[in-house]
């Protein structure tokens, strides 16, 4: 009886917390209270890639992650770089994670390892 109760309260509890594997990709309330999407899967075109999260504003673009979070410099949040459709772009940029300050009007390669840039768009 007791393990019953036991593991009918750790269930209560971990729902909760929001504690389940969709807990995630739910929407969150905004200080206005707008829902908005708080997963960049959800503003992402067919055929896209995430490739990193950094920075929107291009004296901050070497600041990146492989999670969403904010700026250390400035507090915004930051913007996921995916990898996009050619008319759908916004610069050529790197692939590469440390890379996110690759940020160029005309394809090309990668100044740093010399990859070659792809199209990108940041979603905010």
């Amino acid at each position: 009886m007791k393990k019953i109760i036991l593991t009918i309260l750790s269930l209560i509890i971990t729902i909760n917390c929001g504690g389940g594997k969709d807990a995630k990709t739910k929407s969150a309330k905004s200080h206005a209270g707008h829902t908005h999407s708080t997963n960049p899967a959800d503003k992402m075109a067919e055929g896209e890639t995430l490739i990193y999260y950094t920075c929107p504003m291009d004296a901050h673009s070497a600041e990146y992650s492989s999670d969403p979070g904010h700026c250390p410099k400035c507090r915004m949040d930051l913007a996921a770089g995916v990898i996009t459709a050619n008319e759908k772009r916004d610069f050529y940029g790197c692939p590469m994670l440390i890379h996110s300050h690759i940020r160029e009007e005309n394809p090309g390669t990668c100044e740093d390892c010399g990859m070659k840039l792809k199209p990108m768009r940041l979603i905010k």
